[in-house]
């Protein structure tokens, strides 16, 4: 999966990534749009973020539906 792909399956601004990620906007953008390429350690804090927004989904999902 590309950082592209990825930050799209998010669905939050890229400030919110990069700052997550401990990058700048621009350079945010820059792996994005394939100029720039995201080191290992920063496609694994990308990773926890997506794996920190995942649970807090899962958990008002929980709370939004009546049958759990």
């Amino acid at each position: 999966m590309t950082f592209k792909e990825a930050t799209d399956l998010l669905s939050v601004p890229l400030e919110q990534i990069a700052e997550a990620v401990g990058k700048t906007y621009a350079t945010v953008l820059a792996y994005r749009t394939g100029d720039r390429i995201p080191p290992p350690e920063v496609r694994a804090r990308l990773a926890a973020f997506m794996r920190s927004h995942s649970a807090a989904l899962l958990r008002v999902a929980d709370e939004l539906d009546p049958s759990t």
